[in-house]
């Protein structure tokens, strides 16, 4: 529950770029938080199976490969790392690692190696993972990484996002472990809003604890909550969860990630699934 300070944002050249560096400044400057844009490549090395460079591969071919792929990455790289540092000028966000007293600040991260893997690490010593809805619809292995390795919330923001407000929240509850942690680590943000609405859907209303229980729970910090039950009996859980958002106008959804036995690498339920493909407003997870 402690105040983001930290916010790690891994950058792929996948697009929105610039919508998605403003999207992550735009929260940098609600929390009056360091950011750190993590931009990763790899060597085309990690590609080629050994057996086939050892055997198969000229060493000159392989070596004219990383040659174009250093030459592509360095400059694509500098593009980003410009644009970055010209938005960040307009938004006042110095780029520098020094920390400055309630005042958003920044810096790039230029770093080889595989972006799943490097937010699973450094997420752990930030405070929140900024990840963008991925274009497939589908959670990503940066988002998978940042939800079960970096053990922080994780904000999902949409691609062209460029604002961050959180106004108005809703917080979807059903009782379970994952929903709990994705409260209590957003309780900053629920302080500051001005509206807060509970959904629990009428399936998971008989557990415990409850609705009355958790807004209870929030008045004891300083927090005001109503609640609302949802019918998910016609329709899938998170598609009514986005009909109630809609409803209420939200800014923001605050929720569990809830998870399922890995099966053909789907390891993600049928709920943040869907959220992760259909939701238009930033959501609050953890695992």
């Amino acid at each position: 529950m402690t105040v983001p300070k930290s916010i790690l944002m891994p950058l792929s050249s996948s697009g929105q770029e610039k919508e998605r560096m403003l999207g992550a400044l735009s929260v940098a400057a609600y929390f009056s938080a360091h950011l750190e844009v993590l931009h990763a490549t790899l060597n085309p090395r990690r590609f080629i199976p050994d057996e086939v460079v050892a055997r198969r591969m000229p060493q000159s071919l392989l070596q004219e490969l990383e040659a174009l792929a250093s030459k592509y990455s360095v400059t694509e790289s500098s593009e980003l790392q410009q644009l970055f540092q010209s938005l960040c000028d307009q938004n006042h966000a110095p780029l520098t690692e020094q920390l400055i007293q309630d005042a958003p600040t920044a810096c790039w991260q230029e770093i080889v190696g595989l972006r799943s893997e490097l937010v699973g690490e450094r997420g752990k010593v930030h405070d929140l993972i900024i990840v963008p809805q991925p274009k497939s619809g589908t959670p990503t292995s940066t988002f998978e990484a940042a939800i079960m390795r970096s053990g922080k919330p994780v904000l999902l923001m949409p691609r062209t996002l460029t604002t961050f407000c959180a106004d108005r929240v809703l917080i979807a509850w059903n009782g379970s472990t994952e929903s709990a942690r994705a409260v209590a680590s957003a309780l900053p943000v629920l302080k500051a809003a001005k509206q807060i609405v509970v959904g629990c859907s009428n399936r998971s209303s008989a557990r415990e604890p409850g609705i009355d229980k958790l807004i209870q729970y929030l008045a004891r910090h300083g927090v005001e909550a109503i609640g609302k039950h949802f019918d998910s009996h016609r329709l899938a859980a998170g598609e009514s969860l986005l009909q109630l958002s809609d409803s209420i106008g939200s800014d923001l959804i605050v929720m569990g990630a809830y998870t399922h036995r890995r099966v053909h690498e789907q390891i993600f339920g049928g709920v943040t699934r869907h959220m992760v493909g259909h939701a238009t407003i930033p959501i609050w997870m953890m695992h």
